[in-house]
């Protein structure tokens, strides 16, 4: 007895099982047949864009790093970081005294230099004329005197009436009185015809080359004011007062920044799709400002693959600072053909990738060949033609054949 209740309640929970099992896939089936609400969009041909997106940082578009020329203590530093320059304004003072001294030194080698040079111009004057005259008669009277002793005393000698001693004192007399004749009548020579070609050259080098000393000095010394090469801003100040500076020592960094400039590491392979005069949407913490390409940089960075691209943007209330990071945003255009939603292509596993099509109000499933992503868009090079109604939202619950209508009951 207990055996045959066994068997019932055995052949009754396998009814039950059989009934429960044959439900389920009635209800798979009925909701398959269920009519599903997508959205479609339909099938064109559109030249792809998207946005490249590159960061940089601001830079003033002129810079100036400002040191002396020559090397002395500082005494002054008359600017601070912020102030605004005009090209020319004195900037900063070291201690000039030692190259005012150098200075005063040359102008007295000019003064000495040029009195010389005067001096071998304009000859002999009139008073030194009268005495050289005077000289060269003195000198003539006196040799004439003496060659006339020597006579005398030659034929005196001859007959044997003086000592030889005595002759030889007169010759002697003879002969200074001609060398001292000879003196007399160069100095006059030189008084008269004034100085040589050769010494007249050389006084002019002395005085032309002390000329140039007073130059380099007077240079020198205004080389002592540090002034500044471009209008701007200070942007940094990079020494104190009192301190031993040398010739290049940074002491101001100025920089224009009316106008800012960033330059951009575009890839090369996008480098075609810049041109100088575009805008390009310039972004800092929230706030964006637009810019134009100014410069594209001849050569490419080895080392990224990058070329610059150098964008400036208006300053005008410098709110914006050299050294801040911003990125730059620009559309760029890309080749034309097909391109869909990519969450409207299905590829799972192994699977080829498809879609689905709107088709006499029913799911088609379709196979595509895919291409390249643009943004949020797939390009398909192969599967879909202009015109087919593409479904885009939905498309995760639908099988091939479904029975599909738009949402809001919109057929296409």
């Amino acid at each position: 007895m207990k055996k045959t209740w066994l068997y019932i309640g055995l052949v009754a929970g396998l009814f039950t099982t059989t009934a429960c099992s044959n439900q389920e896939t009635a209800n798979v089936i009925q909701a398959a047949q269920e009519t599903k609400k997508v959205e479609v969009a339909q099938v064109k041909r559109a030249q792809a864009e998207r946005i490249s997106e590159l960061t940089g940082t601001l830079e003033p578009t002129e810079e100036a790093m400002v040191s002396f020329e020559v090397a002395g203590r500082l005494v002054a530093l008359h600017r601070n970081e912020g102030d605004q320059v005009k090209k020319g304004e004195v900037l900063a003072q070291i201690d000039s005294s030692t190259y005012a001294l150098q200075v005063q030194e040359a102008n007295t080698l000019v003064e000495q230099t040029g009195a010389g040079l005067q001096k071998v111009n304009n000859g002999a004057r009139q008073q030194e004329l009268i005495q050289a005259q005077a000289t060269l008669d003195k000198a003539k009277i006196a040799f004439n005197k003496a060659k006339d002793d020597f006579q005398k005393y030659e034929k005196l000698f001859k007959e044997n009436a003086i000592s030889k001693d005595t002759f030889e004192n007169v010759q002697d007399q003879l002969a200074l009185a001609e060398r001292d004749l000879i003196s007399a009548e160069q100095a006059y020579s030189l008084v008269t015809q004034g100085a040589r070609t050769e010494d007249r050259t050389m006084q002019r080098s002395s005085y032309e080359q002390a000329v140039i000393t007073k130059q380099k000095a007077a240079l020198s010394l205004e080389k002592t004011q540090l002034k500044a090469p471009i209008d701007g801003t200070i942007i940094s100040k990079l020494t104190s007062t009192g301190e031993l500076v040398g010739v290049g020592t940074p002491i101001y960094r100025i920089g224009s920044i009316q106008t800012l400039k960033v330059v951009l590491p575009v890839p090369d392979r996008e480098i075609s799709m810049w041109k100088e005069g575009e805008t390009v949407t310039l972004s800092l913490y929230g706030s964006q400002r637009e810019g134009k390409v100014s410069k594209i940089h001849p050569a490419t960075n080895q080392s990224t693959g990058t070329i610059g691209v150098e964008v400036t943007v208006p300053n005008p209330q410098r709110d914006w600072f050299a050294g801040q990071v911003v990125k730059a945003s620009k559309k760029i255009a890309g080749k034309e053909g097909i391109f869909v939603p990519i969450e409207a292509v299905i590829s799972r596993g192994g699977e080829k990738p498809y879609v689905f099509l709107h088709v006499n109000g029913k799911a088609a499933k379709t196979d595509v060949i895919v291409g390249e992503i643009q943004d949020n868009l797939l390009e398909v090079t192969s599967g879909l033609k202009e015109g087919d109604q593409l479904v885009v939202k939905g498309v995760d619950r639908l099988f091939d054949g479904d029975p599909i209508e738009l949402a809001g009951g919109n057929q296409p």
